[in-house]
């Protein structure tokens, strides 16, 4: 795919962006640090993508709920434009691959409609960028098509047939994980606030069952009483949809409860945070959930995995330099979804990409049946973790762990976000 003078500016465009990041990465660095020993000298952040073996142009589907009920997708609709990113990393490299959207309406006959038109429209793969229990049967449907499907975020449906893979932590990795930040904290006696999320697994729990639409501040009052009482629970686990987890993060506060608070993956989403400041909720509280580090912040550790997030980082301020991209359904520039577009949309692209590459051919089938040897990494373009697609769970375990939150914003976003409610997620420094 030639790009002529466009591809040279932005390509400067490129190298400035990544320059940026790695001397924010320096400034941010302590000058009273000890130096590490044997440390390896990270290189440049590799922000063009150019494997060999890509066919000449190839298309991968994007299914995403502008529109769910809670806990069914739509709190991920703008993460998901990290899509864009990926495909946007593959054109600098002239190598052609367009992303098709469909909106599922967070139904499950609209995400069985959208997999099929995906399916038709002779995509290599489907990136299914939401979640839910409507999200069987286009699960089952891409299985019947032949199409591999990947589901990077929030709780997928239980047992995926073959050519099905979670690219981000899955349910139980969240729990456990959850649990063993709680053992980390000191605390072990949760009043666990149950809005229909992942259990969490301990022992000496108190449940509380909290539904949308339900009372809260009720709830809150109970776990004062909780707090006073023998049993004495000493955390709050609330597990659930981005926007029942920021009502009971509210009560919490109008009660002045001051116990640590434990939230499930949903907390990670965008919705998370605008809902909370809707609350009236203060966003400058200790929050702590579970999932992969791969926010901002990760971009300023040294070593791979920080280069990793500072490429996709540059890529991001690239993409929304260029004023032709758009986001996927509104056809605003890009930059109006920079802000929240994340990494495990972009990393799920560069996962089929991939084994298109590997594969030597973008015929789904070809994808599907390669991606299931693969292993790819941080070499292959991917700013998050290696993904291992030896089983349905392509996260490895312990790359998913205890994230804090701060409202810090580490200034690597390609617009200013000053106003916008935002929370920025960085692995817990006592898991």
């Amino acid at each position: 795919m030639a790009r002529g003078s466009a591809g040279r500016r932005s390509r400067l465009l490129l190298s400035l962006a990544a320059s940026a990041v790695l001397v924010t990465t320096s400034a941010c660095t302590s000058s009273e640090e000890e130096p590490v020993e044997n440390a390896r000298p990270v290189s440049p952040p590799a922000v063009e993508l150019a494997p060999e073996g890509v066919p000449e142009s190839m298309s991968i589907g994007v299914v995403v709920s502008l529109t769910s009920a809670p806990g069914e997708g739509s709190q991920w609709n703008e993460a998901a434009e990290g899509a864009r990113v990926a495909a946007y990393r593959y054109g600098l490299g002239d190598v052609e691959v367009t992303i098709v959207p469909r909106d599922d309406r967070g139904t499950a006959k609209g995400a069985d409609e959208a997999v099929r038109s995906l399916a038709a429209e002779g995509v290599s793969g489907i990136v299914l960028a939401t979640e839910g229990k409507h999200l069987s049967g286009a699960v089952a449907a891409a299985s019947e098509e032949g199409v591999p499907v990947l589901l990077p975020y929030g709780d997928a449906p239980s047992d995926l047939p073959e050519g099905a893979w979670t690219t981000g932590a899955d349910a139980g990795q969240v729990s456990a994980t959850l649990a063993a930040a709680l053992e980390s904290a000191g605390v072990g006696r949760p009043a666990v606030v149950d809005a229909g999320g992942a259990p969490v697994d301990v022992d000496e729990a108190s449940i509380l069952t909290l539904r949308s639409g339900g009372d809260a501040a009720a709830l809150a009052r109970r776990i004062v009483r909780l707090n006073r009482s023998a049993a004495g629970a000493d955390s709050v686990v609330v597990t659930g949809p981005a926007e029942v987890q920021a009502q009971m993060v509210q009560a919490l506060q109008e009660r002045n409860v001051e116990l640590p608070v434990f939230l499930t993956d949903d907390a990670v989403s965008p919705a998370f945070a605008v809902a909370l400041e809707e609350s009236g909720a203060s966003l400058s509280v200790p929050l702590t959930t579970a999932g992969l580090d791969t926010d901002d912040v990760a971009a300023l550790a040294p070593g791979t995995e920080g280069a990793a997030v500072s490429a996709y980082l540059a890529a991001l301020r690239v993409t929304a330099e260029d004023g032709d991209v758009t986001d996927f359904f509104d056809d605003e520039a890009f930059e109006t979804v920079a802000g929240e577009a994340d990494v495990r949309s972009h990393d799920a692209v560069v996962a089929l990409v991939t084994a298109a590459a590997a594969a030597g051919s973008a015929d789904p089938t070809d994808v599907r049946d390669t991606l299931a040897g693969i292993t790819p990494d941080q070499g292959d373009g991917l700013a998050g973790p290696a993904l291992d697609f030896s089983s349905s769970a392509a996260v490895p375990a312990d790359s998913v762990v205890a994230l804090q939150a701060t409202t810090q914003d580490p200034g690597l976003r390609p617009v200013d976000l000053a106003g916008a409610p935002r929370l920025y997620w960085f692995e817990s420094p006592t898991a």
